[in-house]
């Protein structure tokens, strides 16, 4: 039973402190939460949010914990749930180091920092922007470390969706520290949520499941922390234990040789270095479908700023990809659902050169079957490029044009902070255009300008439940603003 590694991050996760943070993961993370608040304003009206509010409205009693934009209130696993799940609505949230990260992290630390203001034990009152900064930061670290100890393995071998599964750590780690939880509270707590991670690929291409992924990872580690604060135990090896152990399951059980362990205390706890944090790798995105898409949109963007590309004058678009993508995007598109949509490179390398963005309105029941779209598609090709490394990061696109003009560009995702080695950030200037982008409908100018200004001094607010406040309670009505 031993579990020195779990140890280790139950460790960090009692004692990671905000003054620990450097200043440029702080001023990247407020633009990851002001980001995730938007994505929320505009998941909260979609259908499917609205259905799993009225599932659990019908089935469960009230709470501390609010759901934005919205007057219900629930226990905080559940409105974690309801909040991850609309921040994670239209796979326009960010991504990268520990998965999904807004969706899991500020849900489950704003639910309890209600709880926290309500009295509730077992640790109470208001939580800080610095708490809130700190407790996000936490969650993300600690899941980033999750997901290099099993690499790909789970997410492209086996057919686990990753940030699913790593999501329940990020909430884990941030709910943990929010309840001030002590390091073997914190060892149950990452048994319960080891417990309780899942996410299986095949919600991708059918229905309203692939939505509910983060928001379920949200109420896993959000549950976890309040077991775990109620003395509810665990057994402490879930990193460590050979069979049935977390990164033992998730690699198919082939043995230690398929994960290592070593990363997952790797760099944690060691403070002011930017070299030992990963949260500089949350991406911001700019583009509402996954990630593996957005190499090829960011190549048309270039080309489409160098040239006209009327669409009538494209006869042949190449890309190609290796295996890895290609699995993950390249299958052969067919109109089913908006999901479905989102994450086709086809879709969406030809909703993007026929109307030049790829934003919530590139997504509706019309579009994505209709007749102009799908003669675009036809001319697009994805190739699987087997000599492609898998660690190149990036593609290239081929345009050919009827007069024979051939056209090629490389593409690689945008994100993270210069400081964390990223050549082409997205700017704070990008992430408020953003924001008011997604918030448009939702807040008049004059409440998007608040949480922005809010957002843009997060570590000096008393009491970060302001936040949810100026989402407003009427955002999330059916038809208050744009809806796909």
């Amino acid at each position: 039973m031993t579990h020195h590694h779990t140890q280790a991050v139950a460790e960090y996760i009692a004692g990671a402190r905000f003054d620990d943070i450097p200043s440029e993961i702080v001023e990247h993370i407020k633009l990851m939460i002001l980001d995730t608040a938007g994505a929320a304003l505009l998941g909260a009206a979609l259908p499917w949010s609205a259905a799993l509010r009225r599932t659990l409205a019908a089935s469960e009693g009230a709470g501390t914990a609010a759901v934005w934009g919205t007057d219900l209130r629930f226990s905080p696993p559940t409105a974690a749930m309801i909040n991850g799940t609309a921040v994670h609505a239209f796979e326009i949230d960010d991504v990268g180091a520990g998965g999904h990260n807004g969706s899991v992290t500020l849900t489950s630390a704003l639910a309890l920092a209600e709880h926290r203001a309500a009295g509730d034990e077992p640790l109470s009152g208001p939580m800080s922007g610095e708490d809130l900064i700190s407790a996000v930061t936490t969650g993300i670290e600690v899941a980033s470390r999750v997901g290099r100890c099993v690499g790909r393995i789970p997410h492209t071998e086996i057919g686990f969706h990753g940030p699913g599964l790593t999501g329940t750590f990020a909430s884990a780690g941030t709910a943990g520290q929010a309840l001030g939880l002590d390091a073997g509270q914190a060892v149950d707590l990452l048994g319960h949520a080891g417990q309780q991670a899942a996410s299986l690929m095949f919600t991708h291409h059918g229905g309203m499941g692939k939505r509910l992924l983060a928001g379920q990872a949200a109420r896993a580690g959000t549950f976890g922390a309040l077991l775990a604060a109620n003395g509810f135990t665990n057994a402490p090896n879930v990193f460590e234990a050979e069979f049935g152990g977390f990164p033992a399951a998730h690699t198919g059980n082939r043995g230690p040789d398929a994960y290592n362990l070593d990363q997952l205390a790797a760099g944690l706890g060691t403070g002011g270095s930017m070299t030992d944090f990963h949260s500089h790798g949350v991406n911001i995105k700019m583009w509402a479908c996954r990630v593996p898409n957005h190499p090829t949109l960011e190549a048309i963007k270039s080309l489409q700023g160098r040239h006209p590309l009327p669409p009538e004058e494209i006869e042949r678009v190449t890309i190609p990809l290796a295996g890895a993508p290609f699995k993950n995007v390249g299958w052969p598109y067919v109109p089913t659902t908006i999901a479905s949509a989102q994450l086709n490179l086809q879709y969406v390398t030809a909703i993007m050169l026929l109307e030049r963005d790829v934003f919530a309105h590139q997504f509706t029941e019309e579009k994505i079957g209709a007749p102009h779209v799908l003669e675009m598609i036809s001319k697009i090709e994805i190739v699987h490029d087997t000599s492609i490394g898998r660690d190149v990061q990036g593609n290239s696109v081929e345009l050919r044009l009827r007069d024979g003009t051939v056209l090629e560009e490389w593409g690689k995702v945008r994100g993270g902070s210069y400081a964390g080695g990223n050549e082409n950030p997205v700017t704070r200037d990008e992430v408020v255009a953003k924001f008011r982008k997604m918030a448009a409908g939702y807040l008049d100018a004059g409440a998007q300008d608040e949480l922005i200004e809010l957002c843009a001094r997060l570590e000096s607010e008393p009491d970060a439940t302001r936040l949810i406040e100026l989402m407003g309670s009427g955002a999330a009505t059916p038809g208050a603003g744009p809806r796909t």
